[in-house]
């Protein structure tokens, strides 16, 4: 079994957020990186402050949007041409859509919420299956949300996906099991661009958001977020699947 530093990892949305922390964070921990991403020049940087932690990491940027599914298999065939296999995909990218009620809900924006997010994560994980279970070793990590798993009003589109995203672990880890393959969500609560910028437009909403959080504050992408991801894709997590893992402080937790 691979130890975590000979492993290699897709990261998707690795230009900003929680996917650059995560790569940063993994890289940090002798993990090479492929980071992807829609805008080309954020995943670039990624790889740049990589290449310059001084640790001898490695890793290359491709853009790629994860409902294109040709782009997908080229990103996995990329990864295993430069480095001879996948061993890890962190399923993090998500578009994020307006808020709107139930009836409000426009056709396109379900669609880009569910393309982004399950649909494209879907082909990741089946782009990447074949290696995986070559050498009968895998983690694929996906995101949801507690919008989704507590029903939060105003986000169906995202929510859906989210716990359409949950559904997707769940029969996957059944499935691929058998090929020594783990597959996990995560449910993070982190100072993201998106919740700051959020919080610029709602400041009272965040303020009051951040003092019902247990801990008086939200998650760091690298240090609070990302070790948590750095364990689910290492070796000590060969018999943990299946499995929602919520990161946020305590201010979630499963019945």
């Amino acid at each position: 079994m691979k130890q975590l530093n000979e492993k290699v990892a897709i990261v998707t949305g690795a230009g900003q957020g929680i996917g650059k922390g995560i790569a940063l964070c993994l890289a940090k921990r002798g993990v090479k990186i492929v980071a992807t991403g829609r805008r080309l020049e954020p995943i670039e940087q990624t790889i740049s402050e990589i290449k310059a932690l001084g640790v001898g990491g490695d890793g290359f940027a491709m853009s790629c949007d994860s409902a294109d599914r040709a782009r997908v298999e080229e990103v996995v065939k990329a990864t295993v041409d430069r480095y001879g296999t996948v061993d890890v995909v962190v399923n993090n990218g998500q578009a994020i859509v307006p808020s709107a009620s139930v009836e409000d809900t426009t056709h396109e924006n379900m669609v880009k919420a569910w393309e982004s997010g399950v649909i494209g994560s879907l082909n990741y994980m089946q782009a990447a299956f074949p290696y995986m279970k070559a050498q009968h070793e895998g983690r694929i990590i996906n995101f949801a949300s507690a919008t989704g798993m507590f029903g939060i009003a105003g986000q169906l589109a995202y929510g859906s996906n989210k716990e359409a995203l949950r559904g997707l672990t769940k029969i996957a880890a059944k499935e691929w099991g058998q090929y020594g393959i783990c597959v996990n969500v995560v449910l993070p609560g982190a100072e993201s661009p998106a919740a700051k910028a959020w919080a610029e437009k709602f400041p009272e909403e965040y303020a009051k958001q951040v003092n019902l959080n247990p801990m008086k504050r939200f998650g760091d992408p690298e240090t609070d977020i990302a070790p948590v991801i750095a364990f689910l894709a290492g070796p000590d997590s060969c018999y943990y699947s299946g499995q929602s893992v919520i990161v946020d402080g305590a201010n979630s937790i499963m019945p």
